[in-house]
């Protein structure tokens, strides 16, 4: 989920996405923590607009 994320809403390149897949764990972890707040905000956004 994470790397798609990165691939469509960031526009990663493949190469790009190569040095996320081998980034040190914490550097994951932090990134990962943004992906995940920014698809709940996106997903808060997403209910509110449906009603």
């Amino acid at each position: 989920m994470f790397l798609y994320y990165a691939m469509h809403e960031l526009h990663y390149s493949p190469s790009e996405l190569l040095d996320l897949y081998e980034a040190p764990r914490q550097f994951k972890a932090f990134l990962f923590g943004l992906i995940s707040y920014k698809l709940d905000m996106l997903e808060k956004e997403a209910k509110k607009g449906g009603k």
